[in-house]
């Protein structure tokens, strides 16, 4: 941010002494006020290299504009941590400046930064300096997980399953009374609600989890969950 203060400022300078170099050349003749070429050319000039100051400012921005995300670690004033795992998890609020909306299923809902709390997810976009991100936009989001695997492990007593996915990790579900639960027929691929009982292992499962800040070991409660019967794959 100070190279572009310094960078602007240069640039200003050069155009006060433009100015002022055009505004001391100029006589009270009557030959300078019947011609008004010299003053079209300048302010020509003067147009080009505001332009000129304008297009830089808004490189540099573009090239330092960059977005995070993650749940908060806290928040204090105008200052919030997040707990990305990059370089940046340093956000500042800018009063004339951020706006902060929470998203509500496919609309959103402008609110103040002052409502955001520890353990929202958001996502923030900005222009970082010094690793810290100056916000101008702030979203406030659930954030979910989308994967798939095979069940290894069905716990009927606590209503658990393991699925172990492609790239070798292993979730630990929690089928709860608001899980969704859906199951493929094989003989008509018509989807089909399902309770707990019609969980094997072996099938294929297809899973939608929410992340929240207190999520450890990959534990989560279902949210959704697809089952494709092992006997599809074999048929």
């Amino acid at each position: 941010m100070k190279k572009i203060i310094a960078y602007c400022y240069s640039l200003l300078l050069l155009y006060c002494l433009l100015t002022s170099s055009f505004v001391l050349a100029q006589t009270p003749s009557l030959s300078s006020v019947a011609s008004s070429s010299p003053t079209v050319v300048v302010d020509k000039d003067i147009q080009q290299l505001k332009d000129k100051i304008a297009n830089k400012v808004s490189e540099i921005r573009k090239e330092n504009n960059k977005a995070i995300s993650g749940f908060v670690l806290n928040i204090d004033g105008n200052n919030m941590k997040l707990d990305n795992t990059g370089d940046v998890n340093q956000v500042k609020f800018d009063d004339t400046l951020t706006k902060a909306f929470k998203v509500l299923g496919t609309t959103k809902k402008e609110i103040k930064t002052n409502d955001i709390t520890k353990g929202d997810y958001a996502i923030v976009s900005g222009v970082v300096v010094d690793n810290v991100i100056t916000a101008n936009v702030v979203l406030i989001d659930e954030n979910f997980l989308v994967d798939s695997g095979k069940i290894t492990e069905i716990n009927k007593d606590t209503y658990n399953i393991k699925v172990l996915t492609s790239d070798k990790n292993t979730y630990s579900l929690d089928i709860e009374t608001g899980t969704k639960q859906y199951l493929i027929n094989i003989k008509t691929l018509v989807r089909e609600v399902i309770g707990f009982s019609k969980l094997k292992e072996g099938d294929m499962v297809h899973f939608v989890v929410k992340k929240t800040s207190e999520q450890k070991n990959n534990d989560y409660s279902g949210v959704k969950i697809l089952i494709i019967p092992q006997e599809y794959f074999i048929k």
